[in-house]
């Protein structure tokens, strides 16, 4: 059992939606080629179960709304990325160290991740046949 199979789709909406303006503020950093050395795994777990039990209530409404705004706002990030920024290399913590590009944190962390969590809510709400 995961952490987030504990956790309403309202919560897990509303961090998806959330971690979208950091995951586009880290890849920006990336892009102008700073290393980014202080995302943690152990900062992220932090993050994550703070955000959880402060958004423990909430609502469809509101995560939908946070959802369709920042989802909106991060594409249009992503859009501005120059071919250069996205193919620009820096140490990333959360890869180890390793360089990374601009492009791959986008795709592995704002891409991925939210296709992640919705694969566990699609699972989640599937009626269950004996």
């Amino acid at each position: 059992m995961s952490a987030t199979d504990r956790l309403s789709v309202g919560v897990i909406v509303h961090h998806v939606a959330s971690m979208y303006p950091i995951e586009i503020d880290v890849a920006r950093a990336i892009a102008t080629g700073k290393a980014v050395t202080d995302v943690t795994w152990d900062a992220v777990t932090q993050l994550n179960a703070k955000h959880a039990h402060e958004h423990a209530e909430e609502t469809k409404t509101t995560a939908l709304g946070l959802l369709r705004r920042n989802s909106r706002e991060a594409a249009d990030a992503v859009r501005a990325f120059t071919d250069e920024e996205l193919d620009r290399a820096a140490p990333f913590s959360l890869s180890f160290g390793a360089p990374v590009t601009a492009q791959f944190v986008i795709e592995d962390h704002a891409l991925r991740h939210s296709w992640h969590h919705l694969a566990h809510i699609r699972t989640a709400l599937k009626p269950v046949t004996f």
